[in-house]
């Protein structure tokens, strides 16, 4: 099982819909989840509102679980290299958990208790776009990984 916590919820029209695509062709492979967390209202107060997203996101830090991490500062993959790494994350860890913060980024502790962190890229993204480019990869990773043909 994969899940993805997201802060915020996402709201554009074409993404939403992008969204349900993707967890629908996903789900021919493995169960993905996707668990919206509500959005902190202080985004004047930084360090206030990291710290309220870390609180939601501390439930879901389970020991048995892959934790990954997106957040700029993370390692880039290839989709080939994405594909393998998703295979040994599973080694003794059957389910993985992706963890994508708010508009301030992620706490420093969320990151420092990651066991994996990812960047989608070197440019900006809205989080409910990097939903969507998350999903994409995942989906594009189960076809690598079961040597299904994943160019369209």
């Amino acid at each position: 099982m994969i899940k993805i916590f997201v802060i915020g919820k996402p709201k554009t029209k074409f993404i939403k819909m992008g969204i349900e695509q993707y967890l629908k062709w996903s789900s021919k492979y493995d169960r993905v989840e996707l668990i919206e967390l509500p959005l902190s209202n202080d985004l004047n107060k930084p360090e206030e509102y990291k710290k309220q997203d870390k609180e939601k996101f501390d439930k879901y830090f389970l020991p048995d679980v892959f934790k990954v991490v997106l957040d700029e500062k993370g390692k880039e993959l290839s989709s080939i290299d994405f594909a393998k790494k998703i295979e040994t994350w599973r080694i003794g860890k059957k389910n993985i958990s992706f963890f994508i913060g708010g508009p301030l980024g992620h706490h420093e502790d969320i990151k420092n208790n990651a066991d994996y962190l990812l960047s989608i890229s070197k440019m900006t993204f809205t989080h409910e776009m990097a939903v969507l480019l998350l999903l994409e990869q995942l989906y594009r990773a189960f076809k690598i990984n079961n040597n299904e043909k994943y160019h369209y």
